[in-house]
């Protein structure tokens, strides 16, 4: 089977895609408005792109046309967000976070999350999450059809004492208990079958 993705309607782009590019990790982003009020929304069009700089990039759709998301509204005004990652532990409550909850009422009070101070940004970051990464925007790039690529520095990283070997400057990864987004609206992915292979010798192009 070979499909036209430029002729294919946008439930079709939609559905093959979120069904081939697998897992892909959850961002849950908390944004500050000018009124210092927050917003967190889970995102999973999330990634790394670069380490020197740090740089990480949201895939964001506007809730309507002409009508951002108060995610890139906030980015727009004040240039700061915090990516907080998700583990099982509140794999539940992020998913509370997607709620379509008024603007400017507080997502992470109406999940049973908890705001914790960040150091170099002011948006809060989750102090459930075991991971936080405080970014300042680099870029917010309009693609179209009511949809921004925001493109965030990583200026400030936490990460949970529990899964870090400071020692030796390692993530415990088999024990943060990430989850991934899978296919369709409401399918998941736990990152405990973990498996070790080898890169080629000399090789560098896979990351």
């Amino acid at each position: 089977m070979q499909i036209d993705l430029t002729t294919a309607n946008e439930k079709d782009r939609y559905k093959l895609l979120l069904s081939s590019v697998l897992p892909r990790p959850i961002a849950l982003v908390t944004t500050q408005d000018d009124q210092a009020r927050v917003n967190a929304a889970p995102f999973s069009f999330f990634n790394i792109m670069a380490s020197t700089p740090a740089i990480i990039v949201l895939g964001i759709d506007s809730k309507s046309p002409g009508v951002p998301k108060d995610t890139v509204r906030n980015i727009e005004l004040t240039g700061e967000f915090v990516v907080n990652m998700v583990s099982e532990e509140i794999v539940e409550k992020m998913n509370l976070c997607a709620s379509p909850l008024p603007a400017g009422e507080d997502e992470l009070k109406y999940a049973g999350l908890t705001a914790a101070p960040s150091v170099q940004v002011k948006p809060p970051r989750v102090a459930e999450s075991p991971i936080n990464m405080e970014c300042r925007v680099v870029q917010i790039m309009d693609i179209g059809n009511h949809r921004n690529i925001v493109i965030g520095n990583v200026i400030h990283y936490h990460i949970d004492d529990r899964f870090y070997d400071a020692e030796n400057g390692y993530v415990m990864v088999e024990k943060l208990g990430l989850v991934a987004r899978m296919h369709g609206k409401s399918f998941y992915l736990r990152s405990h079958d973990i498996f070790e292979l080898e890169r080629p010798s000399g090789s560098s192009t896979l990351r």
